[in-house]
């Protein structure tokens, strides 16, 4: 029993010792760090309960240590800062600073800095701050921000904002925004918007934007998303949706609409779905058609709706005639039938196809062409599939 005891004190002793140097380390270390911001009249260790309940009950003492219980406030700190619920800064910080809910500082900050509420820095900054809520940074900062909720920069960053909510900056920005919900940079920008939801350019932008929704006012790069909208583009554009004033690029979308674009309405028979309405669109001679299909001729299950979509390039021959290569997509969904004889599975095919377009008239032209598709039985990974040869042909309303 003594000899268990004896171990346990033994073990005791060492890791308070132990303690006692880690913590000899870092406030030697945080001493240790240059006085770029101190003046003549500090103290090299602040012990602080309440402020003014202090060492030093001055608000402008500078220290290289402030340990604070509830709330400290000092003036220049270079070094260390530990505070239990809240620390107050007013003037320049460099080192390492914990606080518990809320921290200021109002000059100049270098170096890491993290809470579980909020932190706000006033001056400009360079390092690393992670909060649990949120980080307000007026000035430009230069580093990494963490927070839970809102990162928010004044006057621009450089480095990384990662939230998981929301990151707003309303200066110059790069290189990476990443939030849950939405990414808002005001300035110009180079690098890349990652959100689930929304992201937002208002200035010059040059990398790449992917979320739900994406905005840049000029864009050099690409955009992938549901909904893609700039006013100049120059990239790809990669979404179910869209929309540029100017593009220099491609457009990979199921409608594309630009200020000098085609819109067009396309009514059209093929061997495989004999009545089809697609609607096109065409920019710098990228050509994407959305169609609605009925009536299956190479099956038994004629009651079908077909669901497709087609992309490829536009060949102007001459100023009436053109010539399209494209590949498509069809979502093939068959009339309800009793028969075990007919396919009711919902199926697909895949289509490879060549057409010309004669214009006719500025607003009217007619279509015809030959292809392949290659019909599936289903979406399973054994589906049996046929490949039969295409024919179609039909008219285009030109010009929405």
């Amino acid at each position: 029993m003594l000899s268990i005891t004896s171990n346990y004190k033994c073990r005791l002793l060492r890791q308070n010792v132990t303690s006692i140097y880690l913590f000899t380390a870092i406030v030697l270390a945080a001493m240790s760090v240059p006085k770029i911001c101190l003046g003549a009249d500090h103290l090299p260790v602040s012990l602080q309960l309440f402020h003014p309940l202090a060492t030093s009950p001055d608000p402008e003492t500078d220290t290289n240590v402030r340990l604070g219980l509830i709330f400290g406030r000092s003036g220049n700190i270079a070094g260390f800062d530990a505070c239990g619920v809240t620390s107050v800064t007013d003037g320049c910080f460099s080192g390492v600073q914990l606080t518990g809910l809320y921290s200021r500082v109002s000059g100049s900050f270098a170096g890491f800095s993290a809470n579980i509420g909020v932190q706000i820095h006033q001056g400009p900054a360079a390092g690393f701050q992670y909060s649990g809520l949120a980080n307000f940074h007026y000035n430009f900062f230069t580093g990494a921000q963490f927070c839970c909720v809102l990162n928010y920069t004044g006057k621009g960053f450089r480095g990384a904002q990662i939230s998981g909510l929301m990151n707003l900056n309303d200066g110059t920005g790069g290189f990476l925004q990443v939030g849950s919900i939405a990414n808002v940079n005001v300035g110009t920008f180079g690098g890349m918007q990652l959100a689930a939801v929304m992201n937002f350019a208002g200035a010059e932008a040059g990398g790449g934007q992917y979320a739900l929704l994406n905005y840049a006012a000029r864009l050099k790069g690409v955009q992938i998303g549901l909904v893609n909208i700039t006013e100049d583009m120059s990239g790809v554009q990669l979404g179910a949706l869209n929309i540029s004033r100017r593009i220099a690029g491609v457009p990979v979308g199921l409608i594309n609409l630009t200020d000098d674009g085609q819109v067009n309405c396309v009514v059209y028979a093929s061997n495989l779905s004999l009545y089809n309405l697609g609607l096109r669109t065409v920019v710098n001679n990228w050509s994407s058609v959305v169609s609605l299909g009925y009536s299956d001729q190479t099956s038994d299950a004629v009651n079908s709706l077909f669901l497709g979509w087609h992309f490829g390039r536009l060949f102007p021959i001459s100023h009436r005639l053109g010539l399209t290569a494209d590949v498509g997509y069809l979502h093939i969904v068959p009339g309800d039938y009793n028969d075990s004889q007919i396919n009711n599975n919902v199926h697909y095919a895949l289509q490879i196809r060549l057409f010309a377009d004669y214009r006719l008239t500025n607003s009217f032209s007619m279509i015809g062409g030959v292809g392949s598709s290659k019909v599936f039985s289903d979406y399973t990974s054994h589906a049996r599939f046929t490949t039969e040869g295409h024919v179609f042909g039909g008219i285009i309303l030109l010009n929405l």
